[in-house]
């Protein structure tokens, strides 16, 4: 019996830690710092670093490509993503600041994957395959054209309500001002 009855308290007692909300510092971390993980989205800065993925140098057999390094790197920037996303979801919060801050970041995690997975997967594609710049350009003004003004809205949406949020709960934040 008593076995029986430490078992439920243990049980009880886990359920009610992960029902918990986190700590401000690391409900913070998760849903604004976590953005500095699509922080180089923009089409001009992530074109560029895909396009270095496939640089190779003649004189310098090192740099050899494989043909698929650009593809590499969107996918693993889709994985991490998943992740935030995945985590940033997991988290219970309580108060109505918490929750739209939560929800904002949710919503930018969940605008930029989508042109991760299509566009920025089609751009790598081209990247890795010696694509004309014609179509590489296409593709980029594409995402600037229709993927970022919203993005950016909700962008900044997080960096509001992410200083608010840590002056409600004095966490000594450097926003590079």
């Amino acid at each position: 019996m008593k076995h029986l009855l430490f078992i439920i308290f243990m049980s009880m007692s886990l359920f009610f830690t992960a029902c918990q909300s986190p700590s401000p510092e690391t409900f913070f971390g998760k849903v604004v710092l976590n953005t500095n993980l699509v922080a180089d989205f923009a089409p001009e800065r992530y074109g560029k670093q895909l396009e270095q993925e496939t640089v190779e140098f003649a004189d310098m057999p090192s740099s050899k490509k494989v043909g698929d390094e650009a593809q590499k790197s969107v996918g693993i920037k889709i994985q991490i993503v998943e992740k935030a996303l995945k985590d940033i979801k997991e988290l219970n919060v309580s108060d109505a600041d918490a929750k739209a801050l939560k929800e904002q970041s949710i919503a930018l995690f969940e605008k930029v994957l989508p042109v991760y997975k299509n566009e920025y997967t089609a751009y790598a594609k081209l990247c890795d395959g010696k694509g004309s710049a014609e179509e590489k350009q296409a593709l980029l003004q594409k995402i600037e054209k229709n993927d970022m003004p919203s993005i950016n809205e909700v962008f900044d949406n997080v960096y509001t309500l992410g200083k608010a949020y840590a002056e409600k709960h004095n966490l000594n934040v450097n926003w590079g001002n």
